[in-house]
């Protein structure tokens, strides 16, 4: 599997059709009318980006609350390239919202750029993530490069390393709590023990 993009997604003559028809402007991406469109990029991009977001490489989920389809260049700003499928890519909402409408390119652009270089962060479709950062622990990101310390601080992938920490500190936790209840139930009579693990089961149906 690539560390970037190989396919873009190709738009079929009627999807093409239907954004002619369709699309004015970047709130129009929000139409019922382009669901399965979307529907259908999703799919292809999972595939392509072995299901990880474009910017931290967590993995993506599969409700509708956990996948977000990327504009590289904010539609807002760039209202043309909202179709772009170079333009394209999954994240996970985390990230997406992060980022949101912070500017990505070096200098402004009248077409879209056909490689890496006009921007400032890691582009999906046009460089090798491993490049530029470096993923350690799965929450840890080291900066290889001046795009990779961009895309760290326009995602703010420094959030994932509290994120790790916290998940850590309550795995901890659940573990000290079942060391001691396993400890007491060892420790304890026969009697004791089935009054104890009794009073356990009528507090788990109770929540």
């Amino acid at each position: 599997m690539s560390d970037y993009i190989n396919n873009a997604y190709q738009l079929t003559s009627q999807e093409t059709s239907l954004i002619k028809k369709e699309f004015s402007t970047h709130t129009d991406w929000n139409k019922k009318i382009f669901d399965q469109l979307k529907k259908n990029i999703v799919l292809h991009l999972r595939k392509e980006q072995d299901n990880k977001c474009c910017y931290c490489k967590h993995e993506l989920g599969f409700d509708i609350k956990d996948v977000e389809i990327e504009h590289i260049v904010p539609k807002s700003t760039f209202s043309k390239f909202t179709f772009c499928c170079k333009n394209l890519a999954l994240s996970c909402p985390g990230c997406n919202t992060k980022k949101g409408t912070k500017n990505v390119l070096n200098k402004p652009i009248k077409n879209y750029p056909r490689s890496g270089n006009a921007f400032k962060i890691i582009h999906a479709h046009y460089d090798s993530y491993p490049q530029h950062i470096q993923i350690d622990n799965k929450s840890v990101y080291i900066a290889l490069s001046s795009k990779g310390s961009e895309t760290i601080t326009i995602c703010e992938l420094f959030r994932l390393n509290k994120v790790e920490d916290n998940m850590k500190k309550f795995n901890a936790e659940q573990q000290s709590i079942l060391a001691w209840l396993t400890e007491e139930i060892r420790t304890s009579k026969p009697e004791e023990q089935a009054a104890f693990i009794r009073e356990i089961k009528r507090r788990i149906r109770n929540e």
